[in-house]
């Protein structure tokens, strides 16, 4: 049970995450705590080793009275700047150490003979000596030498390797979260075979095994649905066979006339049905080849022109191949024809088909003036039995099957259809066939 326990509690993203923010904040101030140690260590060397001893040597060293010549040559093997001031006389190794007149200073311990200034980086030392006053600089050159610009260089250098390193290894253990993103993604598009990979052992596996698991559930709903669809349409072909062999002996009249209707489009109803689960599975059935989507639509218009408002062909060229199956393509056609007369005004402006123009695909819009779609409806007409008319009136026609054909066609030709409407402004259907 504890061991339980603990292996969840390593294998929590949120565990690996903490963990890496920890050992990236120690590497952190690791390196720049070091990096500054040794930086103090280097620039305060030479006043830290008896700093009033040295200076004392270096002031015995200065002769009496004290030797500009002499000094210039201690200051640049000390890398140090020298200032004297006397009751005769009073000099300076370098213009830099002027500076000290602007500095801050205090008492260096208790010897009120002894100051330290500092001013800009620029650090200096007094001493009252009985020769005169003597001021002791830290060469400025010192301070950005090239072994320090060497070791500011490797403290970057190392930082960004933390970081990067640190970057990597988030991102390796977020990867699982862009499998589901990309899951998510195919799935919207219609994809329900899509997988995510299970690569890993912490709670985004669990994910990804629920995210699979609930696909799996979707598509075998979406089969049994189907699966119902085609059962009961394929159960009532012999019943509906016998009510037809039964209205044979009825007399004549209105109430056989009006069985016999029903009956019929009840068959129609369940042709359409059938048809629509047979197209279902045309991904491997396509009679793909080069066809012209000009010369196909040429062959359709004519059954279009004289049912008003019409159709309109615009700005099409000679020719537009794609490589497609030329009666699966017409059906398609056919059905957005229809739907576009149909829901027409009658005196409105014809049906206009027009190409537009995208990269590494051909696409055919088709746009009406008619009634359009409300915008709480588009979501679902591409839904077999989907109708906008809830009343499902013999007055608008057909089961609710021509999209759901049209999607089914277009997908299996790796292009998709798509919609936009706007109540009382018409609709266009836009297909997209891939080059």
């Amino acid at each position: 049970m504890r061991k339980t326990w603990l292996n969840k509690i390593l294998r929590s993203v949120f565990t690996k995450l903490l963990i890496i923010i920890l050992f990236t904040g120690i590497a952190v101030n690791l390196v720049a705590g070091g990096f500054f140690w040794i930086h103090r260590s280097a620039a305060v060397r030479p006043l830290n080793q008896n700093i009033l001893q040295y200076a004392n040597y270096i002031i015995a060293d200065l002769g009496t009275p004290p030797s500009l010549e002499r000094a210039r040559q201690v200051a640049a093997k000390a890398a140090l700047q020298i200032y004297f001031e006397g009751s005769d006389q009073s000099w300076a190794t370098a213009d830099e150490i002027y500076d000290f007149k602007k500095a801050y200073w205090r008492l260096w311990g208790k010897n009120p003979a002894v100051s330290v200034g500092r001013y800009h980086g620029h650090h200096f030392i007094e001493i009252d000596h009985e020769a005169g006053r003597f001021v002791f600089g830290l060469d400025k050159s010192f301070e950005m030498g090239p072994e320090r610009i060497r070791l500011v260089v490797i403290l970057l250098s190392l930082l960004t390797l933390i970081f990067i390193g640190a970057f990597l290894s988030i991102r390796w253990i977020m990867q699982p979260v862009r499998w589901l993103g990309e899951g998510v993604r195919e799935v919207g598009r219609g994809n329900l075979k899509h997988r995510v990979p299970l690569k890993r052992s912490d709670e985004l596996r669990e994910l990804a095994e629920a995210f699979n698991d609930m696909t799996d559930r979707i598509r075998a709903m979406m089969h049994a649905k189907e699966q119902l669809l085609l059962d009961v349409s394929h159960e009532l072909r012999s019943p509906l066979t016998r009510v037809k062999v039964a209205l044979e002996f009825l007399p004549e009249g209105k109430a056989r006339d009006s069985i016999a209707n029903d009956i019929c489009e009840m068959e129609k109803m369940i042709n359409a049905i059938l048809e629509t689960a047979r197209r279902h599975h045309l991904h491997g059935d396509l009679k793909l080849r080069p066809t012209d989507l000009v010369s196909l639509l040429g062959e359709i218009l004519p059954d279009y022109q004289n049912q008003p408002p019409g159709v309109r062909l615009e700005a099409f060229p000679q020719t537009l191949f794609v490589n497609a199956d030329p009666e699966q393509v017409k059906t398609v056609f056919r059905n957005v024809l229809a739907n576009g007369i149909k829901f027409s005004v009658a005196n409105s402006d014809p049906v206009r088909i027009s190409l537009k123009s995208e990269p590494r695909q051909t696409v055919i819009e088709i746009a009406d003036n008619g009634i359009g779609i409300p915008a709480e409806e588009l979501a679902f007409i591409f839904e077999p039995f989907y109708r906008v008319d809830k009343s499902r009136s013999k007055a608008t026609g057909g089961y609710g099957l021509g999209l759901s054909l049209c999607k089914t066609i277009m997908e299996a030709h790796n292009g998709k259809i798509e919609i936009a409407s706007k109540p009382g402004e018409g609709t266009t259907v836009s297909l997209y066939f891939p080059e």
